[in-house]
């Protein structure tokens, strides 16, 4: 007979599933790929300023403020509230659809890449950018698992401090095996950026906006097997 105060589980919704799915490490590489991607871009055509390094762009805004060139720290303060805004909408959806909150934020954020791929040079980079700065926040908040660990897929600082401790446990008789497991997949996600930032430089001063269509392929792909993955969790469950 159950305790007067005990609750009993509640069910696995859809976005649940998701959320599981999402979590896989194929899905975090192709994301991390996308977010180096995706800076290397922003940086190189859209005024030397990062869509998902807040961390840059808060020394760009000290720098900025010291310099007194308030337009320069305007536009970095733009880009810091449309992170807010990213991150904000994300627990948004997450909190509101109990049901494919995942593939529904995953279909906004391609079809904003989409979006921009077609804007002209001559778009102003003032808004340009927050655009994609809302997308990166949306990505980073939403996915922070990679099977096991925590990561980050719009930033390498995280996962290669997680990598190296990984390698320093595995110099551990007992440890050996969960170290080389962490630094592996770490590895994998650090790779998965640096590769994704030098595709994005190479494609930048070539394709112009156009190179967000290699990002939305990859996020395409990240869909098909979130909602796959999903599938097979509900029919093994």
């Amino acid at each position: 007979m159950p305790e007067p105060n005990s609750h009993p589980s509640q069910p696995e919704t859809q976005s649940d599933r998701e959320l599981r799915a999402a979590g896989e490490l194929p899905v975090a590489m192709l994301l991390a790929c996308t977010g180096g991607g995706l800076d290397a871009f922003v940086y190189l055509n859209h005024g030397h300023v990062f869509a998902a390094a807040m961390t840059g762009n808060g020394i760009f805004l000290g720098v900025a403020v010291l310099q007194h060139n308030w337009a320069q720290a305007g536009r970095h303060l733009v880009l810091l509230a449309s992170f807010v805004v990213g991150v904000f909408s994300s627990k948004a959806l997450a909190g509101t659809l109990k049901r494919h909150a995942i593939v529904i934020g995953l279909l906004g954020e391609i079809g904003m890449l989409f979006l921009a791929s077609w804007l002209p040079g001559s778009f102003p980079d003032g808004v340009f950018v927050p655009m994609l700065a809302v997308v990166a926040a949306y990505q980073t908040a939403s996915f922070r698992t990679a099977d096991t660990y925590s990561y980050n897929s719009t930033f390498m600082s995280g996962n290669l401090r997680a990598a190296i401790e990984g390698l320093y446990d595995a110099f551990t008789p007992s440890h050996r095996e969960t170290g080389l497991r962490q630094f592996r997949k770490l590895a994998l996600i650090v790779a998965s950026f640096l590769a994704g930032a030098i595709i994005g430089a190479i494609l930048a001063p070539r394709l112009f906006n156009h190179t967000l269509w290699f990002f939305d392929v990859l996020l395409l792909v990240v869909l098909a097997l979130v909602i796959r993955h999903s599938r097979d969790i509900r029919e093994n469950s």
